[in-house]
């Protein structure tokens, strides 16, 4: 197995403003882990440069005018949203971040790589085509999905999201098309970020619908109760989906660490949900799994987990254990309850056996 990781220096350039979480510490730390560990000495991951997107390549999700805004957002130092600043070197960040996971799917389907991890900033699951929202830009996994079913006749990718946050942006860009199955595990609206989407009913439109599947997790759910979801959802819906390619909005934020949201999550879940991926992708789709950094603001469990979950997709090295907090036996109740009702809600399109 050979993974690349796609990094640029540039990406330390975007400041999204003094005291913010979103920080370029965030991929210092884990270049400095991840060098420490020695995952780079070896064939099996490689730390490589992506390039820049191009504007038509952005154009497939991102309106011009939207992207020019963004540019000259940049150049003027300005903000976007309450949460959401371009600095100087925000504009050429955004496409090299965006442009990440365009440069990973080339090299894994002229085999060069068998999947990649984008370390990335900013990050992008909340912008949806004309606005930047939640630290996002430009939304860096939406801009690789419309290449691969632009480019690919009748091919299909299935997004799997697992950032504490909903990722409003990629369900609001995906929502009416049923070449995306879009799947997302996050802590519910009414208790975080964004507040107003995420929640089980919202299934897709018109021909999309069906399409989109929301898993609206409650404060305190730990690694069992979360990869209890997973498990029963992902696999089954990605094998009757039958994707081209699996693509993965990962945030670190869910972890017990992290001061910003209310899960659970220690290390060796996110090693738990690469490995899943990269078993799913390998049985339906050649191995092709893409990971986008999404959020993740504690700098000690955003490096480990990440860490660990390169180990998940190149299986190599030793992993990084942590032990979450004791959940709560109400979540995991509260939890089974929720998949069943997830369950009722997709009967129209897709079977999801009892477990």
């Amino acid at each position: 197995m050979t993974t690349g990781v796609f990094y640029h220096k540039a990406f330390l350039d975007h400041d999204a403003g003094y005291g913010h979480p979103e920080r370029a510490e965030r991929l210092v730390a884990t270049l400095e882990l991840l060098e420490a560990r020695h995952m780079f000495d070896g064939s099996h991951v490689r730390l490589l440069e992506p390039r820049a997107a191009t504007i038509p390549e952005l154009e497939r999700v991102h309106p011009r005018g939207y992207i020019d805004l963004i540019h000259a957002a940049s150049d003027r130092e300005s903000r976007l949203d309450a949460d959401t600043r371009a600095s100087k070197g925000s504009y050429n960040a955004a496409l090299l971040a965006a442009g990440a996971g365009l440069k990973a799917w080339d090299a894994i389907l002229h085999g060069e790589l068998d999947n990649a991890f984008a370390l990335v900033r900013p990050p992008g699951h909340h912008a949806n085509a004309t606005s930047a929202r939640g630290f996002c830009l430009f939304n860096n996994i939406a801009v690789l999905a419309r290449h691969i079913t632009s480019t690919m006749p009748e091919s299909r990718v299935f997004i799997l999201d697992v950032d504490a946050h909903h990722g409003n942006g990629t369900q609001e860009i995906f929502y009416d098309d049923p070449k995306i199955l879009y799947l997302s595990f996050h802590e519910d609206g009414r208790s975080l970020y964004p507040g107003y989407s995420g929640f089980t009913d919202e299934v897709g439109g018109g021909p999309g619908r069906g399409y989109t599947v929301n898993v609206p997790l409650p404060p305190g759910t730990s690694d069992a109760s979360h990869l209890y979801c997973v498990r029963t959802l992902f696999p089954p819906l990605a094998e009757q989906f039958r994707p081209t390619a699996i693509l993965v909005s990962v945030g670190y934020d869910g972890h017990y660490r992290d001061s910003l949201t209310h899960l659970a999550l220690s290390n060796m879940a996110y090693l738990e949900i690469s490995k899943l991926a990269t078993k799913t992708a390998q049985k339906l789709c050649k191995g092709r799994v893409v990971m986008f950094l999404e959020g993740g603001y504690d700098l000690k469990a955003i490096s480990e987990s990440i860490h660990n979950t390169l180990v998940g997709l190149s299986n190599h090295g030793t992993p990084i254990d942590d032990k979450p907090p004791a959940e709560d036996p109400r979540v995991a109740d509260y939890v089974r309850k929720l998949i069943a009702e997830t369950r009722r809600v997709l009967e129209p399109w897709w079977i999801i056996s009892q477990t």
